[in-house]
């Protein structure tokens, strides 16, 4: 579990873009959704996560309040089970996370969290495993281009498509493991993707680190609904290391429904 989360959280936080690149990305007043992460070849079920997202106000600004429950897909004595908690900030500069915690109990009782003060650029780290009393802390220095892996779904909402097939983005990311890297995220175009909500026309990003990870790493896939407001529909990736088979995180069911427009 803990190296699903670390590598899940090194591929997906490539796509987290930053809060002062795109702009504020559209957000419903609640949006709810169910996500399954599979072998691709196999369909094997590794996990199952069902999340919310709720805008509110406080203060004169607005927060967005995001929580999840997940879990691996095993029963008895290897089950594991975990819930998520984040809280976003939606600027006129974009999406910034305050944020972002999960705990998980059963065969693993590990917890991570990340709080954020963009205004100092400093990010503080925790990681701890009860079953085994190990403990990780540390603050880490961010870089005018560091960004937040947690806000990931949202923050691409607002990626510029417009630019067409090629462009690509830079961006220290901020790991869950409490690592920074640089990688891409690359507009690979057009694809028209079976779904669950049937065929939809999409945009595909490739999502491609650098430095050491960037040499050994597997081709990462994302795709977005095309029609605005460009909801996330599937990620391409890896799990329990480089080396293993591929996955995909795929989404099942989604509220708003008007959101995604039915396929033909």
């Amino acid at each position: 579990m803990k190296k699903w989360l670390m590598l899940a959280a090194l591929w997906m936080a490539l796509i987290g873009m930053a809060h002062a690149q795109f702009g504020t990305p559209p957000v419903a007043e609640r949006e709810s959704g169910v996500q399954q992460i599979q072998f691709i070849k196999t369909g094997e079920v590794l996990y199952n996560i069902r999340w919310t997202a709720t805008k509110f106000e406080k203060n004169g600004k607005t927060f967005v309040k995001f929580e999840a429950r997940g879990d691996n897909a095993k029963h008895g004595s290897e089950r594991i089970e975990w819930t998520e908690e984040a809280l976003w900030e939606l600027t006129p500069d974009g999406i910034r996370s305050i944020f972002w915690e999960k705990k998980s109990t059963g065969a693993e009782r590990m917890r991570w969290r990340l709080d954020y003060d963009w205004n100092a650029r400093k990010v503080h780290y925790l990681w701890s495993d009860a079953m085994t009393g190990k403990r990780e802390e540390k603050t880490l220095e961010l870089g005018e281009n560091a960004v937040a892996g947690d806000v990931l779904y949202i923050a691409l909402r607002n990626f510029p498509f417009e630019k067409g097939e090629g462009y690509r983005y830079k961006a220290q990311i901020v790991m869950s493991n409490g690592t920074i890297i640089s990688g891409y995220i690359i507009h690979r175009g057009e694809e028209k993707l079976k779904t669950a909500f049937g065929k939809l026309d999409t945009y595909k990003l490739e999502l491609k680190p650098t430095g050491v990870i960037g040499v050994v790493a597997p081709k990462m896939y994302i795709w977005f609904t095309k029609t605005a407001p460009h909801i996330w529909l599937r990620f391409d990736g890896k799990d329990e290391g480089i080396h293993r088979p591929r996955t995909k995180n795929i989404l099942l069911q989604y509220e708003p429904h008007e959101w995604i427009k039915p396929g033909k």
